[in-house]
């Protein structure tokens, strides 16, 4: 059975900002496009598309973080 600090390794989180100020950690773009539901933001299909982070919309930005 691998531990925690194995599962976690390579692991990455999405952080969304919003004016500099962090609304939330998520584990996958899903939840951050139904975390912002009814707000002028981009579709999760628009989302995966991108390569190259952060990812910038207007005031928002979506980091993706490693696991610490």
């Amino acid at each position: 059975m691998a531990t925690y600090k194995e599962q976690q390794k390579g692991k990455k989180y999405f952080v969304l900002i919003e004016d500099g100020v962090p609304l939330g950690t998520f584990g996958n773009l899903k939840k951050v496009v139904e975390f912002m539901d009814g707000k002028d933001f981009p579709s999760y299909w628009t989302l995966v598309r991108y390569k190259v982070y952060p990812i910038v919309h207007g005031n928002y930005k979506i980091y993706k973080v490693s696991h610490f």
